[in-house]
Order: C-alpha cells, then sequence, then structure tokens
C-alpha cells in the first residue's frame, strides 16, 4: 500500500527556522549581558527586577495594538523593521556606555526599546507563519522552531557567562545587533508574497464568516489562547520559584542553576522532535492535556531533592514542550489568517499579564508558608487550567460536529424527495 508522502518545507519555512534559532540566542544573550550589567552596578536583586519589569509592561501594553498593525500591513516588512530596530538598539548601549552614560540607565532603555520591538515581531512573525507555511506543514513547523527556540535560549545560556568573562559586556551587544541584522536578511530573502496567494481580506472575511454560519459557532479562538497561556504562567512562574528552590530550598551554589537549565534544554530539543513523531498519531488536544498533566506531576517531584530535580527535569521539559508546541499548533491554525495578528498579539499580551499575577500571587505564598508549596501551586494551577480548557474545547467540538451533522440531513432532504417522487415514473412512457 502506498502512502502520500507529506509536503517538502517551502523557502519560507528554510529560512524561518534559522531566523528564529538566531533570534532567541540573541535575546538570550542580550538579556544575560544587561542583567550582568545592572546587578555589577547597583549590587542589588531589585535592580534586575525592575529590569525585568521594563521588559515586560511594553509586551503587555502595546502587543493588542501591534497584533492589529500586523493584519493591516504586510507582515514580513514588519518583521523586518522589528530586527532592524532592535539591532538599532542594541548598537546604541555600547555607545552611549562609551560617551559616558550610566550602565544602570542605558540598560533599562535598551531594554525597554527591544521590549518594544519584540511586542511587534511577536505577532508579525507569527502572522507571517500562518500566511506563508501551509496547513498541513504547521505541526512540523511548529516542532522545529520549537527546536530553533531552545537551542537559541541553551546556547545563549551556556555561551553568555562565558563570553562576559572573556571578552566583557560590550562585545555581546555588539553580537546581539548582528544576530538582529542577520535575522532581517533572512526575512528579507523569503521575498514578497507571491501574487495570487491564499485570499484576498475581504474573501477571507466571506470564507470565515461562511464557516462561522455553517457550524453555528464561532472557533473557541480563546480558550485555544488560554491553553497556550499556560506556557506563559509555567515559564514566568518556573524561572522565579526555580532560583529560590535551588539557592534557600537546596541550600546550594548558582552553578547548580546552569546545570538544570542545560537539562532542561536538552529535555526539550528532544520534545520538539518528539512531537514531530506523535502529532500524526493524536489530536493536538489530546497532546496538549496529556503533556501539561504529565508536567505538572513531574513539576512536583522536582521538589523533593536536589538531585530528583536534576533525573526529573530533562522528562519535565520533554512534557511542557510537546504540550506547548500542540497548544500553539492548534491556535496557530484555527486563527483565521487575517486576523492571526491580533489572535497571537492578544495572547502575548494577556499571557504576561497571567504570568506577571500568578508569580506575584505564588510568590505571597512562599514567603509565607516555604517554596515548596510554590511548586505545589503551579502544578495545580496547570491542571486546573489545562482540564477544564481542554474538556470545554472537545464539548464545543461535538457541538459543532452535530451541528454540521443536522445540516447535511437538511440539505439531503430535497434530494431524497425527488427520489422517492421518481419511483413511480415508468422507465419508458
Amino acid at each position: 500500500m502506498s502512502t502520500i508522502a507529506p509536503p517538502r518545507p517551502n523557502r519560507a519555512e528554510r529560512l524561518l527556522i534559522p531566523a528564529t534559532f538566531i533570534t532567541n540566542l540573541g535575546n538570550g544573550i542580550q538579556l544575560t549581558a544587561a542583567s550582568y550589567l545592572v546587578f555589577t552596578e547597583a549590587n542589588t536583586m531589585l535592580a534586575v527586577s525592575w529590569l525585568m519589569i521594563a521588559v515586560t509592561i511594553p509586551q503587555v501594553a502595546l502587543s493588542l495594538f501591534f497584533g492589529k498593525l500586523a493584519d493591516r500591513f504586510d507582515r514580513r516588512t514588519l518583521a523586518m523593521v522589528s530586527d532592524l530596530a532592535s539591532a538599532a538598539a542594541a548598537i546604541g548601549l555600547p555607545v552611549w556606555l562609551a560617551l559616558g552614560g550610566n550602565p544602570s540607565t542605558v540598560s533599562y532603555v535598551a531594554s525597554f526599546v527591544l521590549s518594544i520591538s519584540a511586542a511587534l515581531f511577536f505577532p508579525a512573525s507569527n502572522a507571517l507563519i500562518k500566511e506563508r507555511i501551509p496547513e498541513s506543514r504547521l505541526a512540523q513547523f511548529n516542532g522545529n522552531a520549537e527546536i530553533a527556540i531552545q537551542g537559541g535560549t541553551l546556547a545563549s545560556a551556556a555561551l553568555g557567562g562565558w563570553v562576559i568573562v572573556w571578552v566583557g559586556t560590550t562585545s555581546l551587544f555588539y553580537f546581539n545587533a548582528i544576530t538582529f541584522l542577520l535575522s532581517a536578511a533572512l526575512l528579507f530573502f523569503i521575498g514578497r508574497r507571491p501574487a495570487g496567494q491564499g485570499t484576498s481580506a475581504p474573501e477571507a472575511a466571506a470564507k470565515a464568516a461562511a464557516t462561522v454560519a455553517a457550524s453555528g459557532s464561532r472557533p473557541p479562538l480563546a480558550r485555544l489562547a488560554l491553553l497556550y497561556i499556560i506556557g506563559n504562567i509555567v515559564i514566568i512562574v518556573g524561572n522565579s520559584i526555580m532560583l529560590v528552590l535551588v539557592i534557600e530550598g537546596f541550600k546550594s551554589n548558582a552553578g547548580y542553576l546552569g546545570i538544570v537549565d542545560a537539562l532542561f534544554g536538552i529535555g526539550a530539543l528532544f520534545a520538539a522532535w518528539a512531537f514531530k513523531k506523535i502529532s500524526s498519531k493524536a489530536t493536538v488536544l489530546k497532546t496538549a492535556l496529556i503533556g501539561y498533566l504529565a508536567f505538572a506531576v513531574l513539576l512536583s517531584l522536582e521538589s523533593v531533592h536536589l538531585y530528583a530535580m536534576m533525573a526529573v527535569i530533562p522528562f519535565a521539559a520533554i512534557a511542557f514542550c510537546v504540550a506547548r508546541i500542540s497548544a500553539r499548533t492548534a491556535l496557530m491554525s484555527a486563527a483565521p489568517e487575517e486576523k492571526t495578528g491580533f489572535v497571537f498579539g492578544a495572547t502575548n499580551a494577556f499571557g504576561l499579564a497571567a504570568g506577571t499575577t500568578a508569580v506575584v500571587l505564588i510568590s505571597l505564598l512562599v514567603d509565607s508558608t516555604n517554596v515548596k508549596n510554590g511548586f505545589y501551586a503551579l502544578s495545580a494551577l496547570v491542571v486546573v487550567i489545562a482540564t477544564l480548557t481542554v474538556v470545554s474545547l472537545r464539548k464545543h467540538d461535538r457541538e459543532v460536529a452535530a451541528a454540521e451533522s443536522a445540516a447535511a440531513e437538511i440539505v439531503s432532504e430535497p434530494a431524497a424527495e425527488v427520489t422517492e417522487a421518481a419511483e413511480p415514473v415508468p422507465a419508458k412512457v
């Protein structure tokens, strides 16, 4: 029995994957260098916290607006503009330092500008993916993209500290500017969208309206976005309580944090590969739910002992990233092409806001009790949100299937009546 081979990656996919790796490598090194610069200048963790706030606020405030912008203008052009603005901000930081600027001030300003640029890049790049990657390749692409994201993040974590020791922070900022320029060049070589590809905005809107009318229900974008937002909550809260657990809970030094990060990154790389294998055998909703539930169990086990954490964290990374890729694929598949920028802009804004709220509440719990309760609270939050969301989505799918079945029966009734009326007629007159 012959099988149909999946479509091969197009030029956009071949260029977007390395662009994703380069961007995450540069962003990770930039944040490491800026945090180091601020901490050595102020010598307080509060100063680093303010830097994180400067990075978060623009994305929460502007992602929604930039998402709408990405649906009105050319997505490739907006992503390139974002990369070029980021390169200018990255170069401006060491130049300002060379002119005698205050290190803390310039770090906050540059990070703030880079965050504004990232708020534009996220919806524009995701809308570009929806626009250029065929529907049949989305799952495969998201798996490859996760490999690029985790590979870039892992490489930045591994290289950032050593490069600071060898050549100082200034060289890192110039290197980050180069990564943005390379990303912009890759986006440029993707080329313009071929004439006639896809549908125009009015046609796409009409098609979406027809689909809604036929099914009697709108796509459950808010619930799919919530499934994806779980990842934002885990990343923001997890990074905070992991530090406290290793340093205070296990009474270990910061060197173990690097080991833990590396083990998580290795697991994430394997998860991205594994997702591509299992995506053809299970629905993305089922995969997302199983991944999040497994992650919650493993997350609770991490708080038992330092060595237990190091043993289970690669598997926790596998479960989390498989769930994350599944949720991203489900959201991107359901989002109408003409509104993809808005959908991902809104998801980014609310995801960061939800993560910030969760980290504040769980931090209060940790400070009043102990850090292990923070891990249990995060695990419970993941289980509750993932379970209720997927159950609700499955119910929606059943309702849509029932509506489509009823519509098909109504359409077939006239044909049945014609057949019945034709039976008494003789074959020959």
